[in-house]
């Protein structure tokens, strides 16, 4: 990897735990090589219990899971489940929905199991139903998404790892992507790129007392609307939440999300969600420190409640039909990593105020509208590490302050109006007697700039600059 332009997880220095698959390399390389495609299974409240949906897709053919034999406590166990019934026990009137499939499993258990003395045959059961409905909800499941997109004879694989899922009970612990606390409970869901089709059923919420990292990320899923959606409000003790490049659905971001006021990290990049961005989605998220919403279409400005969040560093927004001004970048309190990319609605001039965002080290706003001159404020910029401003309009020259800013690695502005000679201040601090390691301006036309110190002259270096980055 050349010079500073790292993953974001290397840059931030902060071993953040999901970043090493969250940056956009990832996405020329999904490793199911298909679209999000599955059917929205959720909830939908009426009369004080919830109603299915219609068209709940049904299990294709998958693993094969043979019942065991029926222990004697199986009716308590079954009631159990009953009386905790998401849809007042219309689930079950299909012989062959997810949730009659989990609960002829769940009803093959001795349960209470004795490995886990600490939790009583209730916690234990509904543990136990809630991950087997998440696994026949989502293992080779067919329906009418994924008929529109390979036709309704193809049988699909299942999932790509599933070891010990619905099998014996008392290894749960050990099943693949769960990682359990020492009562027993599941407190991690990591199923990311796992080849997971249909819908993630409303049923998971019976982890909420537990449950604090769910991971998701490139899976074959589809929840669309309130159904599909709604559920997540109730996993209020969520810290870790990933699901991009999903077929979440819904109109903005749903504010359902904004009652997980646990939450540290949110990525819900390159899914479904089309529409005006909710502050009320955000308003709560006050230890919300990590936010990807890159690849969705709201069409909107970014709301005031996010601008304002108190420990928000990175802030990923780029191809997501953001709109406005960059006004709003010295409010933000504690920034850290900015990138707005590929956002035409973006517009207006770089702010003089950007001055005074103290802590933004890495900022990037290519493909954007921006206009008028680099402001000489950005030299005032004492933590900036990286900086990429092409293809916008920008206009004026270099300004010299750009020498002072010490930490200064990497600086791309071409593909803009720019003209002049890149100050010499600036030329000073290309290694080794600075840090500069990457400085590319239009020094193959309007902008004057030596071998020593430009790296790279002119449009053609964009395109090897995006594909490292992988946008």
């Amino acid at each position: 990897m050349e010079g500073v332009e790292v993953e974001q997880h290397e840059f931030n220095g902060q071993g953040k735990s999901t970043s090493n698959r969250r940056k956009y390399a990832v996405i020329a390389a999904i490793v199911l090589g298909v679209g999000a495609i599955g059917a929205g299974v959720g909830l939908a409240v009426s009369a004080g219990f919830e109603e299915p949906i219609d068209n709940v897709p049904t299990p294709a053919f998958g693993r094969p899971t043979t019942p065991g034999p029926t222990p004697t406590n199986a009716p308590s166990i079954r009631q159990i489940i009953l009386n905790n019934a998401r849809f007042g026990g219309t689930e079950f009137d299909s012989a062959n929905s997810y949730q009659s499939r989990a609960l002829e499993w769940v009803l093959t258990q001795d349960i209470p199991l004795t490995n886990f003395p600490d939790m009583d045959q209730e916690e234990q059961t509904l543990q136990l139903y809630g991950l087997a409905s998440l696994f026949y909800a989502t293992y080779a499941t067919q329906s009418d998404w994924t008929d529109h997109h390979y036709g309704n004879d193809v049988a699909l694989p299942g999932w790509l790892d599933s070891k010990g899922w619905v099998q014996d009970a008392s290894t749960v612990c050990d099943w693949y992507g769960l990682t359990c606390n020492a009562k027993g409970q599941v407190v991690k869901i990591e199923l990311d790129t796992n080849g997971l089709t249909g819908s993630i059923p409303a049923e998971i919420t019976y982890l909420k007392d537990s449950l604090q990292y769910i991971d998701l990320f490139n899976n074959i899923i589809h929840n669309k609307g309130d159904a599909g959606n709604a559920w997540l409000g109730e996993l209020t003790n969520l810290k870790y939440l990933y699901f991009g490049q999903t077929s979440f659905q819904y109109d903005g971001i749903p504010t359902e999300i904004g009652l997980l006021t646990n939450l540290v990290e949110l990525d819900c990049s390159y899914t479904l969600y089309f529409g005006k961005l909710n502050g009320q989605t955000f308003s709560k998220l006050s230890n919300l420190n990590y936010l990807v919403i890159d690849g969705n279409s709201f069409n909107s400005t970014l709301p005031q409640e996010l601008i304002n969040l108190p420990n928000l560093e990175y802030l990923y927004a780029g191809n997501s039909f953001v709109e406005g001004s960059l006004d709003f970048i010295s409010q933000m309190p504690k920034i850290y990593e900015l990138w707005l990319d590929d956002n035409p609605g973006i517009v207006g001039s770089l702010p003089a105020s950007i001055g005074s965002a103290s802590n933004l080290a890495s900022f990037s706003a290519t493909g954007c509208g921006l206009g008028g001159s680099i402001p000489p404020e950005v030299g005032q910029m004492s933590d900036l590490v990286q900086m990429w401003l092409y293809d916008n309009k920008l206009t004026g020259s270099v300004p010299s302050e750009l020498g002072n800013l010490k930490k200064l690695k990497l600086l791309q502005i071409q593909k803009n109006q720019i003209g002049g000679a890149v100050p010499e201040e600036l030329c000073l601090k290309r290694r080794p007697l600075g840090r500069l390691e990457i400085m590319e301006a239009d020094c193959d036309g309007k902008v004057e700039c030596s071998d020593t110190c430009c790296t790279c002259c002119g449009e053609h270096c964009i395109d090897m600059r995006r594909k490292k980055r992988g946008l």
